[in-house]
């Protein structure tokens, strides 16, 4: 009976050891799991404002596509002028 305690209490650092291991493990997980989660915000957060700066873009150009085809910004006589 005495061999068996003291048999018992020499693996109890072995299981310390292992149940760190277990939680280190654990956390890992964890922090994966977090940095996965963040990116897939930022990601989301960019692909919002890269959508805005395109639309921005777009209605700059149609604006300054219309401005260049108006005859009088181009130069010539506005309507109603002889």
């Amino acid at each position: 009976m005495i061999a068996a305690a003291l048999a018992a209490l020499k693996a109890i650092p072995r299981l310390v050891d292992a149940a760190e291991r277990i939680a280190e493990g654990i956390s890992a997980m964890n922090r994966q799991h977090q940095e996965a989660i963040a990116k897939a915000r930022k990601d989301e957060k960019d692909k919002i404002v890269r959508g805005f700066i395109n639309a921005r873009r777009s209605s700059m150009l149609r604006k300054s596509a219309k401005i260049q085809r108006d005859p009088g910004a181009a130069g010539g006589t506005p309507k109603g002028v002889d």
